[in-house]
């Protein structure tokens, strides 16, 4: 694991102030107190206090505060294969559970603590040298990653749901994990296990959209973010993006935002000034 960037954020009286952006790391978001919701992956999840999210590399991403006290930190980094990084299905079903865990409940009251070690720290970052501080953030990092799993496990399971509500939602998880690679429909059916015809169908009565509609629109959603967030050249966007042509990704960006992706980039850098990952 190598860290790419943290920050420890004390946010007062800027209620719809958001954050955020896309980048290729996975991050970790902590909220310490106050409420917010962080929009992730055409998501909305709700943090009332006390919350720790994982994001995942490549996907759009915002935090958004709701109330006139903020206080929270985070940390990207570059995973390893050797690195204790949870399953996506794991991450998926962690993050979605913020807004509905007892913190003062065993297993989490270890994880809480670790939290508030975290945000000492990096309060403390400017007195210390640079390699101890990485050092001792990274080690709690990967203490967070691995008491996640175990946090994750603790909680019931959730009511059982039909066998369509159940594919519509793998395939999403998937989708969202995977869509800057190159992804055909048997790409999807030999992950699912299912029919590539039989998957199309149970997949559209669920969502109302084709498995390839939502993943263009994942791409066309982390595209915006990437033009407005970042200096990278339309080329770059576009095959960060899972686009084989960017002849293909302007006409799509187009037909989805009103004008070509240069022309929207100007547009909206002209209107308010571009932000940063924080």
């Amino acid at each position: 694991m190598r860290l790419r960037s943290n920050g420890f954020a004390e946010s007062v009286g800027r209620i719809g102030d958001r954050a955020g952006g896309v980048h290729p790391y996975c991050e970790l978001l902590c909220i310490l107190e106050g409420e917010a919701d962080l929009e992730w992956s055409g998501v909305t999840y709700k943090a009332d206090g006390i919350a720790l999210f994982v994001i995942l590399p490549n996907s759009p991403h915002q935090l958004v505060q709701r109330s006139h006290s903020l206080r929270y930190w985070y940390a990207e980094f570059h995973t390893e294969d050797t690195d204790p990084l949870p399953a996506v299905d794991v991450i998926y079903k962690w993050n979605g559970l913020q807004g509905a865990i007892d913190w003062t409940a065993a297993p989490y009251p270890a994880l809480t603590a670790a939290f508030g070690a975290v945000g000492m720290l990096m309060q403390a970052e400017d007195a210390l040298p640079w390699d101890r501080f990485e050092d001792a953030l990274l080690s709690d990092l990967r203490k967070l990653l691995i008491l996640i799993g175990s946090g994750a496990a603790a909680r019931q399971p959730a009511p059982s749901r039909s066998s369509g509500e159940a594919l519509a939602a793998e395939v999403l998880r998937f989708l969202e994990s995977v869509f800057p690679q190159p992804i055909t429909l048997q790409t999807i059916a030999d992950y699912t296990h299912y029919d590539p015809s039989y998957l199309v169908r149970l997949f559209k009565q669920q969502t109302g959209k084709t498995p390839f509609a939502y993943l263009n629109e994942l791409r066309l959603n982390a595209a915006a973010e990437y033009l407005l967030h970042s200096e990278m050249s339309v080329q770059q966007v576009s095959q960060a993006c899972g686009f084989q042509s960017i002849h293909y990704f302007s006409r799509s960006f187009k037909q989805r935002f009103g004008s070509a992706p240069s022309e929207w980039r100007r547009d909206r850098r002209g209107q308010e000034p571009a932000l940063g990952d924080r």
